[in-house]
């Protein structure tokens, strides 16, 4: 029987590495708030309380209690994403002079309320399994996937070098896409800054996960597990064609296809019983380390690093009764470990060392260019994440809800770059039910939303004090003032998770 099974998962493996295409997934920032439809329908508490075997994808000591048993789920995730501009050049003039300004406007140059991200159903297949090796240890292997980074929008316009600067020379031009990446709009200017090719621009994050599992138990409240983490990832970009020519690798940084990343790292994890209604659990999971994204190392910091985070979280598990359990988390992503992630746009250094020099002549600091050891970033602060669920069992149907509520990673000041990445929701509301059907199998179901949140902030870029002067002279005049367009990223989110899970113990 086990055999079968075994046999049964490694096609599964194959078939879900197939299916992640086109997904994408974003809830504490890029990472889900849970794996499984359990895990879900309790809003991903659940680092001291594990009942199915995707626990080794939050604490591996868990699989102690799971038994023999493989679990598959099937998440449909929606984000609804869009962006709002305001002071735009060609709605409400920004005042002075402007280095990159971003104009909502429809095909035909009307202006929309908003520019609204497509692509908004995403599927999400995972899958887990363990088994028993004697009576303390066990093994089991979980494959489940991250994302988020997926957006693209087919509207907007964006306009170089505008304001005073086009009363000295005929520098401003109106480029198609709202990253300027399309053709012009009008006539070119001196320094041609459209992109002039693909005009609606969006990117594509996918992590696969495949992380085995062993789990000992050391006398009757203690146990281990340890998980060493296989990663691939996928990433692609387009629409970015404007922005090359300030990179230090302007022939990699949008447009070159899907490109492969891939690395390793460990989980490890411990659970404790307090007593017989309390129990503690904790676990790790390491820096991973990824081979570079070569073809957009013009993009990411460091030559195209694109690492993987640490995390901690540490959890309690309340069961007053042999129905009643209640779990209580908190997580920590560190996202300022990685660089492309953490590290801020700093619009004085990026205008300065790069912009103004390869515009205008001058020694170029291509470090501070996209792609350079201390080009742009997106900003990310470091998410704490609380979460709270509760499970109630009554014949064959166990009932869970579930709340969590993370900090926000995007600041105000990195709104400019992060429209490509809206991860802004921190409210997440779920709710799911387990029907066992029999001794052997059973069936999931979980639904989440994840609340509308707004984050406002300036576009660094869009207005210089000074005007035209400090825009060819250079100087500290680069960063957010009052005359700055204001930018507003929303996302709401609604995911619906089916699973089933088979039992051989």
């Amino acid at each position: 029987m086990r055999e079968t099974y075994q046999r049964g998962f490694q096609g599964a493996i194959l078939a879900m590495g197939l299916m992640t295409t086109g997904s994408a997934l974003a809830t504490n920032g890029y990472f889900a708030h849970g794996y499984s439809a359990q895990q879900r329908g309790m809003a991903g508490a659940g680092t001291a309380l594990g009942s199915d075997a995707f626990v080794g994808s939050i604490n591996p000591a868990l699989l102690t209690r799971v038994g023999d048993r493989m679990d598959f789920n099937f998440s449909l995730f929606s984000p609804m994403r869009d962006f709002t501009v305001k002071n735009e050049p060609d709605i409400t003039p920004v005042s002075g002079s402007g280095l990159f300004q971003i104009n909502r406007l429809d095909e035909d140059g009307r202006p929309m309320d908003e520019v609204r991200s497509k692509h908004e159903l995403f599927p999400i297949p995972g899958m887990a399994f363990s088994w028993r090796i004697d009576d303390k240890s066990v093994w089991g292997i979980t494959v489940y996937g991250n994302g988020g980074l997926n957006t693209e929008y087919d509207r907007g316009r964006a306009t170089f070098a505008a304001g005073d600067a086009a009363q000295i020379l005929p520098l401003q031009e109106t480029c198609e896409g709202s990253f300027g990446g399309g053709a012009n709009v009008g006539s070119p200017g001196v320094f041609g800054l459209c992109g002039g090719e693909q005009s609606d621009p969006g990117v594509d994050l996918i992590q696969l996960f495949v992380v085995p599992t062993y789990a000992r138990e050391f006398g009757d409240r203690l146990s281990l597990g340890i998980s060493p983490i296989f990663v691939a990832q996928r990433f692609q970009s387009w629409g970015l064609q404007a922005f090359a020519r300030f990179s230090e690798n302007p022939d990699r940084v949008t447009n070159n296809g899907t490109e492969f990343s891939f690395g390793g790292g460990a989980r490890v994890g411990m659970t404790y019983e307090l007593a017989s209604w309390l129990r503690f659990g904790a676990s790790y999971q390491s820096h991973i380390e990824m081979t570079n994204f070569d073809e957009y190392r013009g993009l990411f910091q460091k030559d195209g690093a694109f690492d993987i985070p640490s995390t901690w979280n540490v959890g309690i598990a309340l069961i007053p009764s042999h129905n009643h359990r209640i779990a209580i988390d908190y997580q920590r992503i560190n996202f300022n470990e990685v660089s492309s992630v953490g590290d801020d746009l700093n619009p004085n250094q990026f205008v300065n060392g790069c912009a103004r020099p390869i515009l205008l002549g001058g020694p170029v600091d291509f470090d501070t260019c996209l792609g350079g050891e201390n080009g742009p970033g997106f900003g990310w602060h470091d998410v704490t994440t609380y979460k709270f669920g509760y499970e109630y069992q009554r014949g064959d149907f166990t009932y869970r809800v579930g709340y969590s509520n993370n900090t926000q990673p995007i600041q105000s000041s990195e709104v400019l770059f992060n429209i490509l990445a809206p991860a802004v929701p921190e409210h997440h509301y779920t709710a799911g039910l387990t029907w066992q059907y029999s001794n052997r199998i059973g069936f999931d179901f979980a639904v989440m939303y994840a609340a509308d949140n707004t984050v406002t902030g300036k576009n660094p870029l869009s207005n210089v004090e000074g005007g035209a002067l400090s825009l060819l002279n250079g100087g500290p005049n680069f960063g957010t003032d009052p005359n700055d367009q204001d930018i507003e990223l929303s996302m709401y989110q609604v995911e619906l998770t089916f699973g089933v899970n088979f039992r051989y113990d």
